[in-house]
Protein backbone atom coordinates (compact mmCIF):
# COMPACT_ATOMS: atom_id res chain seq x y z
CA UNK A 1 0.00 0.00 0.00
CA UNK A 2 1.23 3.77 -1.19
CA UNK A 3 2.07 6.10 1.67
CA UNK A 4 -0.55 7.93 0.24
CA UNK A 5 -3.13 5.29 0.50
CA UNK A 6 -1.76 4.52 4.31
CA UNK A 7 -2.42 8.18 5.25
CA UNK A 8 -5.44 7.91 3.73
CA UNK A 9 -6.41 4.66 5.77
CA UNK A 10 -5.09 6.46 9.11
CA UNK A 11 -7.77 9.61 8.84
CA UNK A 12 -10.56 7.69 7.57
CA UNK A 13 -9.89 6.16 10.86
CA UNK A 14 -9.82 8.91 13.19
CA UNK A 15 -12.03 11.21 11.76
CA UNK A 16 -16.28 11.18 11.00
CA UNK A 17 -18.36 8.26 11.32
CA UNK A 18 -16.20 5.40 11.25
CA UNK A 19 -13.78 6.73 14.11
CA UNK A 20 -17.27 6.57 16.72
CA UNK A 21 -17.81 2.89 15.46
CA UNK A 22 -16.62 -0.17 17.46
CA UNK A 23 -13.35 -1.35 17.29
CA UNK A 24 -14.66 -5.00 15.51
CA UNK A 25 -16.56 -3.45 13.00
CA UNK A 26 -13.99 -0.09 12.05
CA UNK A 27 -11.64 -2.54 11.45
CA UNK A 28 -13.41 -5.04 9.02
CA UNK A 29 -14.90 -1.49 7.46
CA UNK A 30 -11.06 -0.43 7.15
CA UNK A 31 -9.87 -3.96 5.76
CA UNK A 32 -12.27 -3.99 2.87
CA UNK A 33 -12.36 -0.25 1.86
CA UNK A 34 -11.44 -0.37 -1.61
CA UNK A 35 -9.85 3.02 -3.22
CA UNK A 36 -10.63 4.89 -6.38
CA UNK A 37 -9.61 7.74 -7.74
CA UNK A 38 -12.14 10.35 -9.27
CA UNK A 39 -10.84 12.78 -11.79
CA UNK A 40 -12.38 16.12 -11.16
CA UNK A 41 -16.50 16.62 -13.15
CA UNK A 42 -16.26 12.56 -12.35
CA UNK A 43 -19.52 10.84 -11.42
CA UNK A 44 -19.17 8.82 -7.88
CA UNK A 45 -22.69 7.81 -7.24
CA UNK A 46 -25.88 8.62 -8.59
CA UNK A 47 -29.78 9.17 -7.86
CA UNK A 48 -31.90 6.67 -7.86
CA UNK A 49 -29.53 3.72 -7.63
CA UNK A 50 -30.46 0.88 -5.62
CA UNK A 51 -26.71 -0.76 -5.57
CA UNK A 52 -22.92 0.22 -5.67
CA UNK A 53 -21.21 0.77 -2.55
CA UNK A 54 -20.79 2.72 0.51
CA UNK A 55 -18.60 5.60 0.09
CA UNK A 56 -16.11 7.81 2.18
CA UNK A 57 -13.83 10.43 0.48
CA UNK A 58 -10.29 10.22 2.13
CA UNK A 59 -8.95 12.54 -0.24
CA UNK A 60 -10.01 15.85 -2.07
CA UNK A 61 -14.12 16.77 -2.61
CA UNK A 62 -17.20 15.31 -3.97
CA UNK A 63 -20.38 17.62 -4.74
CA UNK A 64 -23.82 16.22 -3.50
CA UNK A 65 -26.81 17.25 -5.96
CA UNK A 66 -30.03 16.49 -4.51
CA UNK A 67 -31.99 14.42 -6.83
CA UNK A 68 -35.52 15.12 -5.17
CA UNK A 69 -37.19 18.74 -6.01
CA UNK A 70 -36.60 20.84 -8.93
CA UNK A 71 -33.37 19.78 -10.94
CA UNK A 72 -31.62 23.52 -11.52
CA UNK A 73 -30.76 23.39 -7.53
CA UNK A 74 -27.02 22.89 -7.40
CA UNK A 75 -24.79 21.86 -5.02
CA UNK A 76 -26.11 21.73 -1.72
CA UNK A 77 -23.36 19.88 0.16
CA UNK A 78 -20.12 19.16 0.01
CA UNK A 79 -18.17 16.01 0.59
CA UNK A 80 -15.28 17.11 2.61
CA UNK A 81 -12.27 14.14 3.84
CA UNK A 82 -13.96 12.09 6.57
CA UNK A 83 -17.41 12.09 4.76
CA UNK A 84 -19.54 8.88 4.39
CA UNK A 85 -22.67 8.64 2.41
CA UNK A 86 -24.35 5.96 0.34
CA UNK A 87 -26.52 3.90 3.40
CA UNK A 88 -30.17 4.00 1.81
CA UNK A 89 -29.62 1.00 -0.13
CA UNK A 90 -28.97 -0.97 2.15
CA UNK A 91 -32.48 0.31 4.10
CA UNK A 92 -34.29 -1.15 0.66
CA UNK A 93 -33.89 2.16 -0.58
CA UNK A 94 -32.98 4.63 -3.42
CA UNK A 95 -29.76 6.95 -2.97
CA UNK A 96 -31.49 10.74 -3.04
CA UNK A 97 -28.56 12.66 -4.24
CA UNK A 98 -25.64 12.23 -6.76
CA UNK A 99 -22.06 12.59 -5.60
CA UNK A 100 -19.57 14.40 -8.54
CA UNK A 101 -15.66 14.58 -7.87
CA UNK A 102 -15.29 18.73 -7.40
CA UNK A 103 -11.38 18.23 -7.78
CA UNK A 104 -9.01 15.12 -7.69
CA UNK A 105 -10.75 13.27 -5.15
CA UNK A 106 -9.53 9.97 -3.81
CA UNK A 107 -12.71 7.68 -2.18
CA UNK A 108 -12.83 4.78 -0.11
CA UNK A 109 -15.64 1.94 -1.56
CA UNK A 110 -16.57 -0.81 -0.02
CA UNK A 111 -19.42 -2.75 -1.77
CA UNK A 112 -23.03 -3.19 -0.63
CA UNK A 113 -22.94 -7.25 -1.51
CA UNK A 114 -20.24 -7.57 1.21
CA UNK A 115 -21.92 -5.10 3.80
CA UNK A 116 -24.51 -7.26 3.20
CA UNK A 117 -22.97 -10.37 4.48
CA UNK A 118 -21.23 -8.57 7.30
CA UNK A 119 -24.57 -7.42 8.82
CA UNK A 120 -25.97 -10.85 8.25
CA UNK A 121 -22.94 -12.28 10.33
CA UNK A 122 -23.12 -9.70 12.74
CA UNK A 123 -26.65 -8.00 13.28
CA UNK A 124 -25.09 -5.78 15.96
CA UNK A 125 -23.60 -3.36 13.33
CA UNK A 126 -26.61 -2.51 12.53
CA UNK A 127 -26.05 0.19 15.34
CA UNK A 128 -23.16 1.79 13.30
CA UNK A 129 -25.22 1.85 9.83
CA UNK A 130 -28.11 3.67 11.61
CA UNK A 131 -25.41 6.20 13.30
CA UNK A 132 -24.31 7.14 10.03
CA UNK A 133 -28.08 7.54 8.71
CA UNK A 134 -27.95 9.92 11.89
CA UNK A 135 -25.38 12.08 11.10
CA UNK A 136 -26.59 12.39 7.52
CA UNK A 137 -30.01 13.49 8.55
CA UNK A 138 -28.64 16.00 10.66
CA UNK A 139 -26.78 17.28 8.31
CA UNK A 140 -29.99 18.02 6.10
CA UNK A 141 -31.77 18.95 8.51
CA UNK A 142 -29.21 21.39 9.63
CA UNK A 143 -28.90 22.58 5.83
CA UNK A 144 -32.82 23.17 6.08
CA UNK A 145 -32.66 25.20 9.32
CA UNK A 146 -29.86 27.41 7.63
CA UNK A 147 -31.64 28.06 4.49
CA UNK A 148 -34.85 29.61 6.93
CA UNK A 149 -32.11 32.40 8.54
CA UNK A 150 -33.94 35.86 7.19
CA UNK A 151 -30.79 37.82 7.33
CA UNK A 152 -28.76 37.00 4.39
CA UNK A 153 -25.30 37.89 5.93
CA UNK A 154 -26.41 35.36 8.88
CA UNK A 155 -27.44 32.78 6.08
CA UNK A 156 -24.17 32.82 3.87
CA UNK A 157 -21.69 32.49 7.27
CA UNK A 158 -23.79 29.34 8.60
CA UNK A 159 -23.45 27.84 5.16
CA UNK A 160 -19.81 28.61 4.47
CA UNK A 161 -19.33 26.76 7.99
CA UNK A 162 -21.61 23.83 7.04
CA UNK A 163 -19.86 23.50 3.43
CA UNK A 164 -16.48 23.40 4.96
CA UNK A 165 -17.40 20.94 7.36
CA UNK A 166 -17.42 22.78 10.87
CA UNK A 167 -21.39 23.05 11.21
CA UNK A 168 -24.08 20.45 12.19
CA UNK A 169 -21.60 17.11 11.91
CA UNK A 170 -23.18 14.59 14.36
CA UNK A 171 -18.86 12.92 14.36
CA UNK A 172 -16.10 15.37 14.44
CA UNK A 173 -13.75 15.58 11.31
CA UNK A 174 -10.43 17.79 10.93
CA UNK A 175 -11.61 19.69 8.44
CA UNK A 176 -9.83 21.42 5.69
CA UNK A 177 -8.45 25.24 5.38
CA UNK A 178 -10.36 25.81 2.64
CA UNK A 179 -12.46 23.76 0.24
CA UNK A 180 -13.47 24.72 -3.57
CA UNK A 181 -16.56 26.75 -3.62
CA UNK A 182 -17.91 29.29 -5.81
CA UNK A 183 -19.63 32.62 -5.84
CA UNK A 184 -22.42 30.41 -7.97
CA UNK A 185 -22.33 27.71 -5.96
CA UNK A 186 -22.43 29.10 -2.50
CA UNK A 187 -25.45 31.49 -4.37
CA UNK A 188 -27.06 28.41 -4.75
CA UNK A 189 -26.73 26.76 -1.92
CA UNK A 190 -27.90 29.93 -0.07
CA UNK A 191 -30.84 30.92 -2.63
CA UNK A 192 -29.09 34.36 -2.83
CA UNK A 193 -27.98 36.14 -6.10
CA UNK A 194 -24.63 36.00 -6.75
CA UNK A 195 -24.59 39.70 -6.57
CA UNK A 196 -25.66 39.89 -3.34
CA UNK A 197 -22.57 36.64 -2.43
CA UNK A 198 -19.97 38.86 -4.11
CA UNK A 199 -20.71 42.07 -1.56
CA UNK A 200 -21.27 39.83 1.62
CA UNK A 201 -17.89 38.09 0.59
CA UNK A 202 -16.24 40.99 0.41
CA UNK A 203 -17.71 42.00 3.70
CA UNK A 204 -16.41 38.74 5.05
CA UNK A 205 -13.26 39.17 4.01
CA UNK A 206 -12.40 42.80 5.31
CA UNK A 207 -13.28 41.98 8.61
CA UNK A 208 -11.02 38.61 8.41
CA UNK A 209 -13.48 36.20 8.11
CA UNK A 210 -12.75 34.43 5.12
CA UNK A 211 -10.34 34.41 1.75
CA UNK A 212 -12.80 33.60 -1.04
CA UNK A 213 -10.18 33.84 -4.09
CA UNK A 214 -9.46 31.65 -6.94
CA UNK A 215 -12.53 29.73 -6.62
CA UNK A 216 -11.73 28.31 -3.13
CA UNK A 217 -12.96 29.95 0.61
CA UNK A 218 -10.76 29.88 3.22
CA UNK A 219 -12.13 30.03 6.77
CA UNK A 220 -9.83 32.36 8.56
CA UNK A 221 -12.20 32.44 11.68
CA UNK A 222 -14.31 29.93 12.40
CA UNK A 223 -15.43 31.65 15.82
CA UNK A 224 -16.04 35.13 14.43
CA UNK A 225 -18.28 33.45 11.70
CA UNK A 226 -20.44 31.66 14.53
CA UNK A 227 -20.51 34.79 16.57
CA UNK A 228 -22.09 36.85 13.35
CA UNK A 229 -24.51 33.52 12.86
CA UNK A 230 -25.86 34.43 16.40
CA UNK A 231 -26.02 38.16 16.85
Amino acid sequence: MTTRFLSATSYIAANGWLASCTPGFRDWMLQQLQWQHYRSGTGISHAGDTEGALYCVADGQARFAAGVGTADIGSSHFGLPGSWWGHAPLMGGKRLGSMVAAGDTLCGVVPMSLLRTRLASHPEDWQAITLGIAELFQLSAGAHADLLIPDSGRRVAATILRLGGRRHRLFRVAPPVHFLCTHEELAGATALSRNTIGKLLRRFEQAGLVDSRYGRIAILNSPGLRGLIDS
